[in-house]
């Protein structure tokens, strides 16, 4: 095991024995596997929780086959595959993201204090190269702490309901968790600060009243996108049959799905013109005359039950088509 996934294991390395089946070559398999992967317990859990119950069944449809228990357990084991080439493909993942999520985070956040900096009066001093340096230690630091963070250390969303139990007329519910929202008060209490600096030095009052107009005009829209962008932790989805229903702090949608025809990714450069926190999608409808119609929907990476959504909404266009 390398020291950098060791490090990413902190604080809780060991395999977390609370996943033991009982059966010792399961066992021995998830075990395997605990070590091959990277991140904290909770991260690593989100992984081999979905694999012991793949194990654990496949051994039971084995048993009910015919099969000793000992056999079921080891063909069970055989059928999953290495947990070296499991372990392998959740690593790779787990890297995609914090690229994603360091380029996300850290190039907003240097943008931003960057010009922070350059509106007070000591700033204004400084030399292009000095600004330069600047961005780059803002995007570095803020970047990789919080792409380690929220890599390493926050593990992906739950899916607290399954698509294949689902009952005739019960709705899948994507929502945010309460730590989700506590931070996102957070970050709109501190947004707001910031933004209300930037006001009062608009009407030179304050410590930014120095602050060209324009620069403070631009500190307060990004406060208003970001507090506006936060409130997406409160935003609950529920999909009913061929309903999908968007409520949000301010408005609830009903979206009719029967003429859903594509569910794709909206372009990332609206990440910087579109306000919300998360991966934006566009749903795809055809209207009675042939023509096309949009929406979009926003899935935070946080929410529980967001892969069971899309799963659900790809089903719909299959349907339709």
């Amino acid at each position: 095991m390398t020291m950098l996934r060791t490090l990413s294991r902190l604080p809780s390395p060991k395999f977390d024995q609370q996943l033991a089946t009982g059966d010792p070559h399961l066992d021995e398999y998830l075990q395997a596997l605990d070590a091959e992967l990277v991140g904290a317990k909770t991260v690593r859990n989100h992984t081999l929780a979905a694999v012991r119950q793949q194990l654990v069944a496949q051994k039971a449809s084995l048993i009910a086959d015919g099969k000793e228990a000992t056999a079921a357990s080891l063909a069970a084991v055989e059928q999953l595959g290495p947990a070296a080439v499991r372990g392998q493909a959740q690593r790779q993942e787990r890297r995609a993201f914090y690229v994603n999520m360091m380029l996300s985070t850290g190039l907003p956040y240097a943008v931003f204090m960057t010009l922070f900096n350059l509106s007070s009066a000591t700033a204004q001093e400084s030399s292009w190269s000095g600004y330069i340096s600047m961005f780059m230690f803002y995007f570095v630091f803020f970047g990789n702490v919080m792409a380690a963070f929220l890599t390493f250390g926050q593990a992906p969303a739950k899916s607290t309901q399954r698509i294949e139990s689902l009952e005739p007329g019960e709705a899948l519910e994507v929502f945010s968790p309460p730590a989700s929202k506590t931070a996102a008060a957070i970050l709109m209490l501190l947004m707001l600060l910031v933004g209300i600096a930037a006001l009062l030095g608009i009407f030179n009052i304050g410590f930014m009243a120095s602050t060209h107009i324009a620069a403070n005009l631009f500190i307060v829209y990004i406060t208003c996108a970001g507090i506006l962008g936060a409130t997406i932790v409160n935003n609950r989805l529920l999909l009913q049959g061929d309903t999908l229903i968007k409520q949000s702090l301010f408005s609830r949608q009903v979206i009719p799905l029967t003429r859903l025809v594509a569910v794709e990714p909206a372009p990332g450069w609206q990440a910087w013109f579109r306000i919300g926190f998360g991966q934006r999608y566009i749903l795809h409808f055809s209207d009675a005359g042939g023509g096309s119609i949009k929406t979009s929907l926003i899935l935070n990476h946080e929410m529980h039950n967001s892969e069971q959504l899309l799963t659900l909404l790809q089903q719909k266009v299959k349907q339709v088509s």
